[in-house]
């Protein structure tokens, strides 16, 4: 369960971080944040289905051998750290060093640039 609650801090981490970013951006869109709420929604969904299919393999067998739980919030967690990254640094490039950028194998400068 503790996989699930750190999954939701992560998305809520970064829908905080991308309100910041509007403001500090002059750039907040109630088009922008009700698709970034579907997404988060969509997000959540997911987590719910991975927590049932593990849960139903207590029960019955799927024929599926890997925690689907886990897989989901993992992938999920690390694509919200990638995106407050993202988030951050569009509010302050110098903040966070180009070397974790790159771990992420992002330019966010770079990709910033290219959006109208």
């Amino acid at each position: 369960m503790n996989a699930y609650i750190v999954t939701f801090a992560f998305i809520c981490m970064d829908y905080i971080t991308g309100l910041c970013k509007a403001g500090a951006t002059r750039s907040f869109s109630s088009k922008v944040m009700r698709e970034g709420l579907w997404h988060k929604l969509a997000l959540l969904m997911a987590m719910v289905v991975g927590y049932l299919v593990d849960f139903a393999q207590t029960l019955i067998d799927l024929g599926l051998k890997a925690p689907v739980g886990a897989a989901i919030c993992v992938y999920i967690c690390l694509m919200e750290l990638v995106s407050a990254v993202e988030n951050i640094c569009a509010m302050n490039p110098d903040l966070v060093p180009e070397r974790i950028l790159a771990l992420f194998g992002r330019d966010i400068e770079r990709r910033e640039k290219r959006e109208p």
